[in-house]
């Protein structure tokens, strides 16, 4: 997500984990996200930050289809087990408990994460490294969480098979997402926007 929880121009509300959960449970076109007990908006980005977003998004979404085992999302909640839901700019969960009607969180939070992608933002750059990753980490099913530059063809990966251990990608290179199938051309990322 792409807002400022350090800037000084961004204004937060005090709020506990239980009421932020409250507010998080309801429909509505903003995205919130819990930072050190303070409630800030996450709703808006960077023209780069939105393209890079959503063509990981389609990237992924051509490859495992509308219909397949896996699905994709943008910007939608995910719980974490004992800790305040966070929003993923990409998020591939492949659990059917996650998107069958019946079986889903109502209201509508990923419960699996597989695959989780942040775009990188200056003003959100180190809460993604630290405290958001370590939510992240908290979820038994997350497999790879992915780290994209906006401003420069450098991406970076992290695996739970390697303890989590830090890969750089940039351009000529590709990630690979055994779970989906999918080599993520970094060129492809970021085909018309740098």
């Amino acid at each position: 997500m792409a807002a400022n929880p350090q800037d000084d121009d961004l204004h937060g509300i005090p709020i506990d984990e239980e009421s932020f959960e409250r507010l998080v449970s309801g429909e509505t076109p903003y995205r919130y996200e819990l930072i050190d007990g303070i409630v800030y908006d996450m709703t808006g980005s960077s023209p780069e930050h939105a393209h890079i977003a959503g063509t990981i998004f389609e990237l992924i979404r051509s490859r495992i289809g509308r219909k397949g085992f896996c699905k994709v999302y943008q910007e939608q909640y995910v719980k974490i087990p004992n800790a305040p839901t966070v929003v993923p700019d990409v998020v591939v969960t492949c659990d059917t408990a996650d998107w069958d009607k019946d079986k889903r969180l109502k209201p509508f939070k990923i419960r699996s994460p597989r695959i989780v992608v942040e775009v990188l933002s200056p003003s959100t750059e180190a809460y993604n490294r630290t405290e958001k990753f370590a939510r992240y980490r908290k979820c038994p099913t997350l497999e790879v969480y992915i780290l994209v530059s906006q401003d420069e063809p450098h991406v970076e990966a992290y695996r739970r098979e390697t303890d989590w251990r830090q890969e750089h990608f940039s351009s000529g290179q590709a990630i690979r997402l055994d779970q989906i199938g999918l080599n993520l051309l970094v060129d492809d990322i970021y085909e018309g926007v740098l």
